[in-house]
């Protein structure tokens, strides 16, 4: 079922919770694919009700910039994957003009991405929104692996009744993380941009075999990536407790890099919490290249 509003929504939450179901969500910018398919398929699987919501974060956004996105085909999309329902909201409703509220979490936000990233006003989102729908659990993918340690990190300060979730990042399998930044690009480009990932995964492999030094290490995963229409904006080793740069790798920790292709900057990032992923790497989900285009 489709919600439009937030005051329908409240009403389906409200019957949800005295009910006494377990509620898991998933928030979303709109643009839903596969990746998000797999969180909603989650959050269906280990709850009675899975709620999704849709609204591209005008916070998040940068000024004057839209967001393409189709209600209609993000509405079916996860109520195929699983969901009990669609809660879709707008600019008028989420963020009047007398809005004034952020969650602020230091310089936190700014340690993983640079100046240009937008995890404060992300994890703003995010955390409105489980405020919101009160899940028993909320689903975080970790190809987004900043926000998904930032919002688990607000839910425990704030003392949230919610357990965040972390989903595996779904992957073509050329290596490159499913994104709806990369849905208007070529299969040769994806092949391209197909580097960064291995560039990543070869300084995982080199640390199971014992490096340690991040200064060689990111010089050895910088050489291998080879762009011919893109460009490479930098690979970095930081520590998944606090975002900051390492000079010796230590567990946990976050393997990231970023390209910049057609104006837009595209992340991949490799989560290390445990000797486990360290030896067999991430546990990601695979799928076939989209046609030749």
């Amino acid at each position: 079922m489709h919600l439009a509003g937030l005051s329908a929504g409240k009403a389906f939450i409200r019957e949800v919770a005295r009910t006494g179901q377990a509620i898991g969500t998933v928030h979303t910018l709109g643009a839903l694919h596969l990746g998000h398919a797999e969180l909603i398929r989650r959050a269906a699987l280990e709850n009675d009700v899975a709620i999704v919501t849709v609204y591209p974060n005008k916070i998040q956004l940068r000024p004057g910039r839209s967001y393409d996105f189709n209600l209609d085909d993000d509405i079916g999309l996860a109520l195929r994957a699983g969901a009990t329902a669609v809660i879709s909201s707008n600019d008028a409703e989420m963020f009047p003009p007398d809005y004034r509220t952020f969650v602020s979490q230091g310089d936190y936000h700014l340690r993983l991405d640079g100046p240009e990233a937008c995890l404060k006003e992300a994890v703003t989102g995010a955390v409105r929104w489980i405020c919101y729908a009160r899940p028993t659990r909320s689903y975080f993918g970790l190809k987004d692996i900043g926000q998904a340690i930032l919002v688990k990190r607000a839910a425990a300060d704030l003392l949230l009744d919610c357990e965040i979730r972390f989903v595996p990042t779904v992957r073509y399998k050329n290596g490159v993380p499913i994104s709806s930044r990369l849905r208007r690009f070529s299969r040769s480009e994806l092949d391209e941009l197909s580097c960064l990932f291995t560039a990543l995964d070869h300084a995982r492999q080199e640390i199971a075999r014992g490096a340690a030094s991040v200064k060689d290490l990111v010089a050895s995963a910088t050489s291998r990536v080879k762009f011919r229409r893109f460009k490479l904006d930098f690979v970095r080793i930081v520590g998944a407790d606090n975002f900051e740069d390492l000079q010796q790798v230590k567990l946990p920790f976050i393997i990231v890099g970023a390209a910049m292709a057609h104006g837009l900057r595209i992340f991949d990032s490799i989560y290390v919490p445990d000797q486990d992923t360290l030896l067999n790497g991430a546990p990601d989900l695979w799928i076939d290249l989209p046609e030749q285009s």
